[in-house]
């Protein structure tokens, strides 16, 4: 069953989906296919195979969140739908990846095209300062053709929930060449004395458990421990802990580039993952692509990338598991195959419909 094309759709331009969305593209690139990335007009940078087509307009400028989704939504509403809806062909698959406000308008746009729909979550929960998000989550689950995962346990929790359509791929992620420069000037700014690095980069959210990880650093002589992302609520009282504790663990709260982002962590000796809520993890996605150890405790699909998981959540099992990991090391992960495995769900979906309609 022929494809003509793929329309991967990723409205936000940065951080992790947007870099597994260009990954995914380049690949099918690879295999001669067809592929568009729908995303922001200022999207981060992706590989030069990929196609973007930057017809996603944010209003980032306001302080008040409220006008930024506004303002925004309703460039999406009069621009960015339409425009899509002359893009979209029947023989077409279109695989929206992640959660947006305005996910269940995008796929009847696609459904009005008669296309065949994929969708991508990435979580299969949803958290509270996400705008519409449950309602974007029972539309992806239910009105998509494929839903696909990247977790053994998140497909099993979406079965159990009576998603009979969902198939699991592999969560690969664009990691650029490693910047040996960036790399050094990162050891130098986190580990000044050439002490071991644990690393808990990306986002920092109170549902990632930065205070765990401080508190885990705190019973690790010879380490020091980063804290390093953007900034979503926790921070300052994450470096009032630090103060409190005593421990030996920088933060610097920013958003980073992907070249940034790949060096920091290439620069850890173990990253960390000790969240309380998750269905996978990007950042172990570009770990294990680099060959990077990772600590993870307990949590939903984060054993699957991980190279030690933690006994449970306290503070004495996630310091153990620091230490396990990095005796244990990690060798880079090979996702060669990826971009096939993409492929046959897309043609497995597109056969499944077309089926359906005759």
């Amino acid at each position: 069953m022929l494809i003509r094309q793929v329309h991967l759709v990723e409205s936000g331009g940065r951080g992790g989906v947007f870099n597994h969305c260009v990954e995914v593209a380049a690949g099918l690139t690879a295999l001669g296919m067809d592929v568009v990335v729908h995303t922001a007009e200022d999207c981060d940078p992706a590989p030069d195979s990929v196609r973007l087509c930057r017809c996603v307009g944010w209003h980032r400028a306001s302080p008040h969140r409220l006008v930024r989704q506004a303002r925004t939504s309703a460039r999406y509403v009069v621009r960015t739908l339409p425009h899509l809806y002359r893009a979209i062909d029947p023989a077409d698959v279109v695989h929206i990846q992640g959660l947006f406000a305005l996910t269940p308008e995008l796929i009847s746009v696609a459904r009005r095209r008669q296309a065949t729909v994929v969708t991508s979550p990435h979580n299969t929960f949803v958290r509270s300062s996400a705008p519409g998000g449950g309602r974007a989550l029972r539309s992806a689950l239910a009105d998509a053709d494929r839903v696909l995962v990247y977790s053994a346990a998140d497909r099993h929790t979406l079965l159990h929930r009576g998603v009979a359509n969902v198939a699991r791929v592999p969560l690969v992620q664009w990691t650029p060449p490693v910047d040996r420069e960036l790399v050094a000037r990162w050891r130098a700014e986190l580990s000044p004395d050439g002490a071991r690095l644990a690393l808990l980069p990306g986002q920092v959210r109170a549902d990632k458990n930065p205070e765990l990880f401080v508190r885990a650093l705190a019973e690790l002589p010879g380490w020091r421990g980063a804290v390093v992302g953007e900034d979503l609520g926790p921070g300052r009282q994450l470096n009032a802990l630090v103060t409190r504790t005593g421990a030996a663990v920088t933060t610097d709260y920013r958003y980073l580039s992907v070249e940034d982002f790949t060096a920091l962590v290439a620069a850890a000796d173990v990253v960390v993952a000790p969240y309380q809520i998750a269905s996978q993890s990007g950042v172990l996605a570009v770990a294990a692509r680099l060959g990077v150890p990772t600590a993870v405790v307990p949590c939903g699909g984060l054993a699957e990338l991980a190279t030690v998981v933690a006994r449970d959540t306290s503070v004495a099992a996630v310091r153990d598991a620091v230490l396990a990991a990095y005796g244990t090391g990690a060798t880079p992960l090979d996702s060669a195959d990826a971009a096939g495995r993409f492929r046959h769900e897309y043609t497995l979906a597109r056969q499944r419909r077309t089926e359906g309609r005759g």
